[in-house]
């Protein structure tokens, strides 16, 4: 393909191509202190092929505590990247909830997008995260909060700063699984 001023156009030495906005995918690995390593020859066969991707969604589908993405093509399949890599260190997953839901007779309650939280670890360091599911074109991320507790096992401190500004804190919150924080049941 060739690009000038912007405009990109077909590649005239291959006409024959559908597809001619092909890329193959990157993975990085994130080695601290604002620097990555390009891990993409390790990462297996499906990061040689070139698909015209249009979107990715992270989140973490098998419930491990690692982050696992969905990445959409444009007309093409649909690729599932489960990170089978495995989980050296302790992590602690969040759902923070507010509700129910106007209407819902059966308890469904809301997603609290925007919320902050601070997770203190048992070391005493806390880590800020928010509870987002923007990210890449026409895709949605996983809700939850996922967060590396290190080598720090035990369990943690929440506090939660809700999107209307009320903060609660949560303690012993269990390590190494996924855990509800509903609104208002605080401390």
């Amino acid at each position: 393909m060739l690009t000038v001023n912007g405009t990109v156009t077909r590649d005239p030495q291959r006409p024959q191509e559908l597809f001619s906005l092909q890329q193959r995918r990157q993975l990085l690995h994130n080695l601290g202190h604002g620097r990555f390593e390009d891990v993409t020859a390790q990462a297996g066969a499906l990061f040689q092929q070139a698909e015209v991707g249009r979107g990715a969604a992270f989140g973490d589908i098998d419930n491990d505590g690692d982050t696992d993405i969905v990445v959409a093509n444009d007309a093409g399949p649909v690729r599932l990247l489960i990170n089978n890599v495995g989980n050296r260190n302790h992590w602690i997953g969040l759902r923070l909830t507010s509700g129910p839901l106007p209407g819902a007779s059966n308890g469904s309650r809301r997603d609290m997008l925007g919320a902050r939280v601070g997770i203190t670890r048992s070391d005493g360091t806390t880590l800020w995260r928010r509870a987002r599911s923007d990210g890449s074109y026409a895709s949605a991320n996983d809700p939850r909060v996922l967060a590396g507790l290190g080598a720090a096992a035990g369990a943690a401190t929440v506090k939660v700063v809700w999107p209307d500004g009320r903060i609660e804190e949560f303690v012993n919150v269990a390590a190494d699984r996924y855990t509800t924080l509903n609104e208002g049941s605080g401390r």
